[in-house]
């Protein structure tokens, strides 16, 4: 993602702990005096999810790839973005509280009369919102307010950790971070270590498969916890997703695993050291591909510069009309365009083996 867009997707989650800060204050329907609010989690859920799939932005810019494919609407992706970030549990460092404890303790230090007492529970930014006092006094200062703010936008933070940790490694959230395998944050961070222990064993030649000793290398500057050795880690389910990156190089950024794992390889563990695709069976799939109008010309030369392992800057200074379709299309960003264009060719992929008998 280009720095930009880091910084945009930011700043759209800093608005939004805004609104969520302004629900909770009772500041959409409240007369500004008002001096406490109750909160009630039923109508304060109805109020963030009526927000969430209202709002073009949020509903495009806060889910984003946290669900893949997208939802089919934009309530369903209100419940979805709920279920993966608001009410999702933030740990705690030992000895230290949680963003969400420290959320909680601002809202139950501005209760109002008695109140369930706080329960020993990891917290979400929700339950740190609501599983609290039902009546507190409201944060009408603004710097009282923006302390609000600036607690759940920490909140929010720390429950977007693993979203930005699969990211970085190039994978799909929806396929790491849902349903009984889900993958822990530290694990991500440590697979994230290695990945680019890895990249440096290998002198950044990526689109290749390692060599043994190149996997022995980069597990022992950066191990992963729970794994024994390199060979243990390049066998589980991450570790073959993160090598099949490291080997398809820009065809599996930022597109799910599942839809591109017919094209670079069935199994990884079961190979020897061949490259996952080689240039013969590569080039013709592109060849296709141009024919079907999935990619145009131009496009697969790139592409195959990407499969030679050639840096795409270089691919680029060669070809004029590229560079003006990047310049035009793309405002420059190099990283968005060779995303989408990988995933124009996942798509291909896909919709190409969904009419083999």
């Amino acid at each position: 993602m280009a720095e930009g867009g880091a910084k945009g997707g930011r700043d759209l989650v800093a608005q939004y702990a805004g609104h969520l800060a302004n629900l909770l204050n009772g500041n959409d329907h409240l007369p500004a005096g008002t001096p406490t609010v109750e909160i009630r989690a039923f109508q304060l859920y109805d109020r963030v999810a009526r927000g969430l799939s209202a709002n073009r932005r949020y509903v495009e810019g806060l889910v984003g790839l946290w669900a893949y494919p997208p939802p089919p609407d934009a309530e369903q992706a209100a419940d979805f973005y709920f279920d993966a970030v608001l009410d999702r549990p933030i740990g705690r460092r030992p000895g230290k509280p949680s963003s969400a404890d420290n959320l909680r303790a601002l809202i139950q230090a501005a209760a109002v009369g008695p109140g369930p007492a706080p329960r020993e529970e990891e917290l979400s930014t929700w339950k740190a919102m609501v599983n609290g006092p039902t009546r507190i006094r409201r944060f009408l200062e603004k710097t009282a307010l923006f302390e609000l703010s600036n607690r759940i936008l920490k909140c929010l933070d720390a429950a977007n950790r693993p979203y930005a940790e699969v990211l970085r490694l190039g994978l799909c959230p929806r396929d790491w971070l849902a349903g009984d395998e889900e993958v822990g944050v530290n694990t991500l961070k440590a697979a994230n270590a290695f990945l680019k222990a890895l990249r440096t064993a290998m002198n950044d030649e990526v689109g290749r498969r390692p060599t043994p000793a190149e996997l022995a290398a980069a597990f022992a500057a950066a191990p992963v916890p729970g794994f024994p050795d390199a060979d243990a880690f390049a066998k589980a389910p991450l570790g073959s997703a993160v090598l099949t990156r490291v080997a398809g190089q820009d065809i599996t950024r930022m597109v799910s695993y599942e839809d591109v794992e017919a094209f670079v390889s069935e199994t990884l563990e079961d190979e020897d050291d061949a490259p996952l695709v080689t240039e013969e069976e590569a080039l013709p799939l592109l060849e296709r591909a141009v024919r079907a109008g999935a990619v145009a010309a131009d496009e697969r030369n790139l592409l195959a510069a990407i499969l030679e392992g050639r840096p795409l800057a270089d691919a680029m200074k060669t070809d004029l009309g590229l560079r003006r379709r990047l310049k035009n299309e793309w405002d420059g960003d190099l990283a968005a365009y060779v995303s989408d264009l990988s995933a124009r060719v996942a798509a291909f992929v896909r919709k190409e083996a969904a009419g083999r008998p």
